[in-house]
């Protein structure tokens, strides 16, 4: 991503950007080529909860996504942090894309011997984790086999500065595992080396062959996935924060509304 495209970002949904948008779908047109709409899960599509099993996407979204998937101009996708299950699970929408845990799952997976070595990885990493969130109130561990989740939404705000900090000496121990860290809102993920949001959507990319693509992500964990975009592409922050998108919306809400907006330039 070129620094021109570092400025304040715009509202998406505004007058101004929102032509910057229709000029896109003209393009995709005149291509021949479809428009790729790729969504991160928690906090895009649904709001963020407590505990990921309790995360509910609204039925008008999930209305939305199942008449965009119809849409022969478009495909749509979710790229997210969590398994394979948790998608199919509470994105029971045929039709889209799903890309889970980094494109681990659903992406570019690794071959069987790595695979392996990043099982053990994660048993390893366990091992470390488990006595340190049994230390700290409010932290807990979520195994997903492929990556591992240290969540502490739960930990007093006062407490999380020296959580973090105590964190980064866990990560520094994973590298020579081959883990990197992902932030996420509360929570960090510890993902085999290689592996992000950006990887996963250029893979995305070289599957669907878009003319354009938008790509809405929350958190820190996302900002891989708006660089792999080009200069004529639509990343998209959801929320507030720091980020290099060049475009903004306020929440899941306005996420839904660009939704409906899409379905409603069926063609």
């Amino acid at each position: 991503m070129t620094t021109t495209r570092r400025r304040a970002a715009r509202r998406l949904l505004a007058d101004g950007a929102w032509e910057d948008v229709e000029g896109s779908f003209a393009r995709a047109a005149r291509a021949g080529r479809p428009v790729l709409v790729a969504l991160d899960f928690d906090g895009t599509l649904a709001p963020i909860v407590s505990r990921p099993d309790r995360v509910r996407v609204p039925a008008a979204t999930l209305r939305s996504l199942r008449s965009a998937s119809k849409l022969k101009w478009l495909r749509v996708a979710a790229l997210s942090a969590r398994p394979m299950r948790d998608l199919a699970r509470y994105l029971p929408v045929t039709g889209i894309l799903r890309v889970a845990q980094y494109g681990l799952e659903g992406g570019d997976a690794p071959d069987p011997k790595r695979l392996r070595a990043i099982r053990a990885g994660v048993d390893a990493l366990r091992g470390w984790i488990e006595p340190f969130a049994e230390a700290a109130p409010g932290v807990w561990i979520e195994d997903k086999r492929l990556t591992i989740a240290v969540h502490y939404r739960d930990v007093a705000p006062r407490r999380r500065g020296a959580l973090v900090r105590a964190l980064r000496g866990l990560a520094a121990r994973a590298q020579r595992l081959g883990f990197h860290v992902e932030r996420g809102r509360r929570v960090l993920d510890f993902v085999p080396a290689g592996y992000d949001k950006g990887r996963a959507l250029r893979m995305l990319r070289r599957r669907v062959r878009p003319a354009v693509t938008f790509y809405f992500g929350d958190t820190a964990g996302d900002e891989p996935a708006f660089a792999a975009l080009g200069r004529r592409d639509f990343p998209v922050r959801v929320g507030t924060g720091p980020t290099a998108a060049p475009y903004r919306v306020r929440g899941p809400e306005e996420v839904a509304r660009f939704l409906r907006a899409l379905v409603s330039k069926r063609r």
